[in-house]
C-alpha cells in the first residue's frame, strides 16, 4: 500500500501560503493567487507602459500574468479561448549576468551598442518564436508563418536560409548560445555578423498580422527589472520603445529612479510622458483604499487555503484587530501608572464644582492636559481654565497630539513602548507594498502559533507589535546586501531612526509626529553637487539608492521637480521600519536637514544626531530602546 503523505502542520501551511513573497518563489501558485490590482486595465492598453515601484510592489506578478503563459493559467487552460485574446505578452526578466557582459575595454562604446542591439534582437525574436510554437501546439488548425516570411526574418538575423518556424526557433537558440560564447572571448576574435537594431522585429511583426489568428491583435514585450540594464542599454531599448510598430509595444517594470536614461540612441530624442508612454506609479495608483482592498483580497484568499483540524481560521479583519488610542493608552500604562497619576493631579487642580465634567474625560484626555501643562510650563489650573473657555480649540489640539502622546507613556522603560496593531495599520506600514504586507501578516501568524499555538482567535496587539518589529529588523539587516551603498543605507536609517524615535518620545512643546525631512543648502563645503564633473555627489547617490531599495520614500515637495533629482522632494523612512525604531508610521510633519548632516549620520553619527536633535530642542539622554542595543557601536561612533 502506498504511504499517505503526512498532513502539513499549521506552521508549514502558513509558510507555504504566506511565506512565498516573491513571484518567482510561487511558481504555478502565483496564477492561482493572483488578485488583479485596480490599475490593471491601464497596463493592458495598447500603448507603451512603464510600471514604477520598489521591490515587492507587484510589478513582476502583473507582468507575468500578462504573458501568454500567465493568461493561459489564469483562464483555466481553456484552449478555445486563446485565439480570442486581444493581446499576447512575452515576459523577459533582465538578467544582470548577461547584460553586464556587454561592457569592457575590448570594444568601443559604439561597438558594444551594436553588439547589444543584435543580442537583444535575438532575445526578443526568440521569445516570439517560442510563443508561435506554443500557439501551434494548442491551436493546430492555425496558419504558420509563410516560408518567405521566415526566410526574411532569418536573413535579418543572419541565421541562414531558414523557411520554417521550427528552424527559426532552433536557429535563434543556437545563435544566442554561440553569440554569448563569442562575447566571453571577444578579445580573441571578431564578433559575428550583427543585425540592425529593430529590423528583425519589424520584419517579424509585419508578417504576424497577415495570419488570420493575429489580425488586429497586439503583442507586448514585458520587460522586468529594467534597472539592471546598463545606461547605454537603456538607451538601446528606449529607442525600440520610441519606434515600436503598431503590432507590438513594450511594458516595462522598473524600480523608482532605476530608469536612469530617458534618451534614445539619438541624444536629441527622449521618451516623454504621456506622449510616448503611460507612466504608472504603483504607490500613487494604490494609495489609500485601493491598496486596502487589494491587501485584504490577497491575504483572505490565502487564509481560505489553511486547513487546520477542528480550527476555523477567521478572516484577516478578525485575526488582526486594531486598538484605538484610548485602549492602547490603557495597555501602555500597565506597570507605569502615568494615567492614574495624571487623573489624581488633575483632580487636585480642578475646582470641586467642575468635578462632574472632569469625570466625563477619558484617562488619555486627562493625561494630555497634564502633558500640555508641563510642555508649556503653565499651571495645571490655568490649563483647565483654558479648556473650559475654549473647548473647540482644546479638542483640535487634543486630536493633533492624541497619537503622539502615546509615545511618552513608556518613555525610558523596557519592553514595548508603542503598539502597532490592526490590519489597517499594517496596510499603512506596508505603504502600498504587497510583499511587506504579506511579511507582516505571516510573521504575526507564526508568532501567534509560537506563543499560543492557535489561529482561531484574534491575535493580540502585543504579538502583532512583536511581529512588526521583527519585520522591520529583518528588512534593515537586508539593506546592507542590496547595493554598493547598502552599508551606508543601514547607517543612514539607524541615524534617522534614532532622531525620529527621540523626537517622538518628546512631542510636547513641538510639532507632533515629525517623521519626514527635506534637504536644504547649508554648509558651503557640501553646497556644490557636481564639483565640475559629471559624477553625482555622495548625497545624491545615497538618496537615489535609498529610494530605489525602499529605505526611504519620497514625495514631491512644494516645488515641481524632475523626478530624477533629489532636491525639492520630501523624504521619510519607509513606514515598515517605524515599529523597530518606535515613531509614527503616519506621513505627517517634516523638518529640514542639511546635506552635510545627512552624510554626518553615515560618517559621524554620535555628533550629528546630537546636532540635529539640539536644533529641534530635544536631548538624547534617554537610553537606547532594547531593539537598538545591538547597534550600540554605531551610536557611540564619532568617526
Amino acid at each position: 500500500m502506498s504511504k499517505q503523505p503526512r498532513p502539513l502542520t499549521a506552521v508549514e501551511q502558513v509558510s507555504r501560503w504566506f511565506g512565498s513573497f516573491k513571484a518567482e518563489w510561487l511558481r504555478e501558485q502565483m496564477y492561482d493567487l493572483f488578485t488583479e490590482p485596480s490599475y490593471f486595465p491601464e497596463v493592458t492598453s495598447p500603448r507603451p507602459c512603464v510600471l514604477l515601484g520598489g521591490r515587492g510592489t507587484g510589478k513582476t506578478t502583473v507582468l507575468r500574468c500578462m504573458s501568454y503563459e500567465g493568461r493561459f493559467a489564469l483562464t483555466g487552460e481553456a484552449i478555445d479561448g486563446v485565439p480570442k485574446w486581444p493581446y499576447y505578452g512575452f515576459y523577459l526578466r533582465v538578467n544582470t549576468n548577461r547584460v553586464t557582459a556587454f561592457s569592457g575595454p575590448e570594444l568601443t562604446d559604439e561597438r558594444w551598442t551594436r553588439a547589444f542591439g543584435h543580442y537583444f534582437n535575438l532575445v526578443l525574436c526568440t521569445l516570439v518564436f517560442r510563443f508561435l510554437e506554443w500557439y501551434q501546439l494548442r491551436c493546430p488548425q492555425s496558419d504558420s508563418l509563410k516560408p518567405n516570411d521566415c526566410a526574411e526574418v532569418a536573413a535579418s538575423l543572419h541565421l541562414g536560409d531558414l523557411t520554417t518556424l521550427r528552424d527559426l526557433l532552433a536557429g535563434a537558440r543556437r545563435a544566442l548560445v554561440d553569440f554569448e560564447a563569442c562575447l566571453n572571448n571577444v578579445a580573441e576574435g571578431k564578433l559575428p555578423p550583427l543585425s540592425m537594431q529593430g529590423a528583425p522585429l519589424d520584419a517579424l511583426f509585419e508578417a504576424l498580422p497577415r495570419l488570420p489568428d493575429f489580425v488586429h491583435k497586439t503583442f507586448f514585450f514585458l520587460i522586468d527589472e529594467y534597472e539592471n540594464f546598463l545606461d547605454y542599454q537603456q538607451r538601446v531599448v528606449n529607442t525600440l520603445i520610441k519606434h515600436s510598430g503598431e503590432a507590438y509595444t513594450f511594458k516595462v517594470g522598473v524600480r523608482e529612479l532605476g530608469w536612469r536614461c530617458r534618451t534614445t540612441l539619438n541624444e536629441n530624442e527622449q521618451l516623454i510622458h504621456p506622449a510616448d508612454y503611460e507612466r504608472i506609479h504603483i504607490q500613487e495608483k494604490l494609495d489609500g483604499e485601493p491598496f486596502v482592498k487589494l491587501a485584504l483580497q490577497v491575504c483572505n484568499e490565502r487564509i481560505k487555503r489553511l486547513r487546520i483540524p477542528r480550527k476555523r481560521v477567521p478572516n484577516l479583519e478578525q485575526l488582526l484587530p486594531p486598538l484605538d488610542e484610548d485602549e492602547e493608552a490603557e495597555l501602555l500604562d500597565e506597570g507605569s501608572g502615568k494615567l492614574e497619576a495624571a487623573a489624581r493631579e488633575l483632580s487636585r487642580a480642578v475646582p470641586p464644582e467642575d468635578s462632574p465634567l472632569l469625570q466625563t474625560l477619558t484617562p488619555l484626555q486627562k493625561y494630555f492636559l497634564l502633558c500640555w501643562s508641563q510642555g508649556k510650563a503653565m499651571p495645571l489650573e490655568q490649563v483647565w481654565r483654558q479648556f473650559l473657555d475654549s473647548t473647540v480649540e482644546h479638542e483640535t489640539r487634543y486630536m493633533n497630539y492624541k497619537h503622539s502622546i502615546l509615545y511618552t507613556l513608556r518613555r525610558g522603560k523596557r519592553g514595548i513602548q508603542k503598539y502597532y496593531s490592526g490590519w489597517r495599520v499594517f496596510t499603512q506600514l506596508a505603504a502600498c507594498n504587497i510583499r511587506y504586507f504579506l511579511e507582516l501578516v505571516v510573521q504575526s501568524l507564526l508568532t501567534a502559533l509560537e506563543h499560543t499555538g492557535r489561529l482561531d482567535k484574534p491575535i493580540s496587539a502585543k504579538i502583532q507589535t512583536l511581529a512588526a518589529q521583527a519585520v522591520g529588523k529583518k528588512n534593515l539587516s537586508e539593506l546592507e546586501g542590496l547595493s554598493v551603498y547598502g552599508g551606508q543605507l543601514t547607517k543612514l536609517l539607524l541615524g534617522l531612526g534614532r532622531v525620529f524615535q527621540t523626537m517622538a518620545s518628546e512631542p510636547l512643546g513641538h510639532a507632533p509626529e515629525v517623521n519626514q525631512f527635506h534637504l536644504v543648502d547649508g554648509d558651503p563645503l557640501y553646497s556644490e553637487t557636481k564639483t565640475g564633473t559629471d559624477q553625482p555627489d555622495e548625497v545624491e547617490c545615497l538618496l537615489t539608492s535609498a529610494v530605489m531599495h525602499l529605505a526611504l520614500l519620497r514625495s514631491p515637495g512644494s516645488k515641481l521637480a524632475d523626478e530624477t533629482e533629489t532636491k525639492d522632494y520630501d523624504y521619510m523612512i519607509h513606514p515598515i521600519f517605524s515599529p523597530f525604531f518606535v515613531f509614527s508610521h503616519r506621513r505627517k510633519r517634516k523638518m529640514s536637514l542639511r546635506r552635510d548632516q545627512l552624510l554626518g549620520l553615515v560618517h559621524h553619527p554620535k555628533k550629528t544626531i546630537r546636532e540635529i536633535l539640539a536644533a529641534q530642542n530635544r536631548a538624547t539622554e534617554d537610553p537606547l530602546p532594547e531593539q537598538l542595543l545591538m547597534f550600540q557601536g554605531y551610536y557611540d561612533a564619532d568617526s
